[in-house]
């Protein structure tokens, strides 16, 4: 029986520092699969980092107005070094092909730059990418037929419904799945997405009782194909006792 994926969100970050190589290797140890942050560089190197923008101090730092170096430089409180996403294929390379990557993306550049990257350092089909802005991803379909790309649900849609969604949009641009937050995960909006011929993830699963819950999701032989969750360990234990 086919069992939801999981991925470990910004690495194992319930047990690391977010984003960094440390989290990522735990999770690869786990066996689940990484979701992380990427922007681009000033000069045009792609980084795992959750913010567009950060502060240290007084002192406002600009990632996309940062040179690979200069970013390199700045010392962080927590200590943490920012991986660049061509060292994160190179030391996950010997991951199994059923491996897989989800990536939030900053902006429509870092978007194009993860798809040249990605064919040249990582299978294709283990690359997807998760963004709000339906625009983005249509440009990105454009770019490459085959990545997968799923819709993450702007904030500001609670139901999800035909007037809420245009799903013959999102069918057009070949965009696979819907990711909704934990909040969203009712029963109605997993009919919805599952009756309009969608994949439903969620997202920010990090209690055991909303892992229970959402992992008894079912709606005509369809489940919850993917779950992201600071804490994989704990998601998979409760998993294979109810996906055996």
């Amino acid at each position: 029986m086919n069992k939801p994926y999981i991925f470990a969100h910004r690495g194992s970050s319930g047990y690391c520092i977010e984003n960094t190589m440390e989290s990522f290797q735990r999770a690869v140890e786990m066996k689940v699969g990484i979701e992380t942050d990427l922007h681009i560089t000033k000069d045009k190197h792609l980084i795992c980092f959750h913010d567009a923008a950060f502060k240290i101090g007084n002192k406002w730092f600009t990632i996309k107005k940062l040179n690979l170096e200069e970013l390199k430089a700045i010392n962080f409180d927590d200590g943490r070094e920012i991986p660049i996403l061509n060292d994160v294929f190179d030391a996950f390379s010997y991951c199994p092909q059923n491996f897989r990557y989800s990536f939030d993306i900053g902006n429509r550049e870092t978007g194009l730059a993860l798809i040249e990257l990605a064919k040249k350092y990582s299978d294709i089909e283990q690359i997807e990418i998760t963004d709000t802005r339906i625009n983005i991803l249509k440009k990105l379909r454009k770019k490459n037929g085959i990545i997968k790309l799923d819709y993450t649900l702007p904030s500001h849609i609670t139901k999800i419904n035909d007037i809420t969604i245009n799903f013959e949009k999102l069918a057009e641009y070949n965009i696979q799945a819907l990711n909704i937050k934990n909040d969203r995960a009712s029963k109605d909006n997993f009919s919805n997405i599952i009756d309009n011929g969608f994949e439903c993830y969620v997202w920010a699963i990090n209690s055991r009782s909303d892992m229970k819950k959402v992992l008894k999701l079912r709606k005509n032989g369809e489940y919850v194909h993917a779950i992201y969750t600071n804490y994989p360990d704990v998601l998979k234990k409760i998993r294979d006792s109810i996906y055996p």
